[in-house]
C-alpha cells in the first residue's frame, strides 16, 4: 500500500477511500483512467484499444433491458435495471482499484531504479528488468480498467433510457458532444 499525505502537511495521511468505499458510478467515474492516459500507454506499450466499446456495450445492454426485462414501468423494472448495473459497477471499480494498485508499484519500481541509478552498483540490470515489467503489467490494467469503465458508461446510459421511459436510440458520439456543448437545439 502506498502511504500518501495530505497536500501541505507532513503528518496527516490520506485514507483512500476508492479503496474503501461502495461501488458506485461515482466512485468509478472517480478512479476511472483518463482516456489520454490510457491513449499514451497503449502506444508506449504497443498495445490495440478496442474500437467503441461504450457503444457495443450501450447495443448489447439495450438488447438485454428489451429482451430480459419487464418493460412495465415501476419498481421491479427499477430493482433489475438497478441490480444489472450493480453487477457491472463492482467488476469495474475492482480493475480500476487493481490497475491503480500496480500503477503504484510500477512508480516505487521506477523510484528504487532512480536511487539505484544515481547511486550506481551492479544491482540495475535486475531494477530494470522489474521496472519494465511492472510498466508493462500497469499499463494492460490500466487499458483494461478503461474499457471497463467505457463499457458501463454504455451501459449506464442504455438503462439510464431505460428508466426514463424513452427509446433506445444508438449511442452517437457527436450528438452527445453537441447536446453537451450547445444544448438541445430545437430546429424551426
Amino acid at each position: 500500500m502506498v502511504i500518501e499525505r495530505i497536500p501541505g502537511t507532513t503528518n496527516v495521511v490520506r485514507f483512500p477511500i476508492e479503496e474503501r468505499g461502495r461501488p458506485t458510478l461515482d466512485l468509478l467515474r472517480s478512479i476511472a483512467p483518463d482516456a489520454r492516459e490510457v491513449t499514451l500507454l497503449a502506444e508506449t506499450h504497443e498495445i490495440d484499444l478496442p474500437a467503441d466499446p461504450r457503444e457495443h456495450a450501450d447495443r448489447q445492454a439495450a438488447e438485454y433491458i428489451l429482451n430480459q426485462i419487464d418493460n412495465r414501468l415501476g419498481e421491479g423494472r427499477d430493482q433489475a435495471l438497478s441490480d444489472m448495473l450493480a453487477e457491472l459497477i463492482a467488476s469495474a471499480v475492482q480493475a480500476c482499484r487493481a490497475a491503480r494498485r500496480e500503477v503504484a508499484l510500477a512508480a516505487e519500481a521506477n523510484e528504487r531504479l532512480a536511487m539505484a541509478q544515481d547511486a550506481g552498483g551492479y544491482w540495475i540490470d535486475p531494477l530494470e528488468a522489474r521496472a519494465a515489467v511492472l510498466g508493462r503489467e500497469a499499463a494492460e490494467l490500466t487499458i483494461a480498467a478503461y474499457v471497463q469503465t467505457e463499457r458501463i458508461e454504455g451501459a449506464a446510459r442504455a438503462v439510464g433510457l431505460a428508466r426514463s421511459g424513452q427509446p433506445w436510440t444508438p449511442y452517437d458520439q457527436h450528438a452527445e458532444a453537441e447536446a453537451l456543448f450547445f444544448g438541445n437545439r430545437q430546429t424551426a
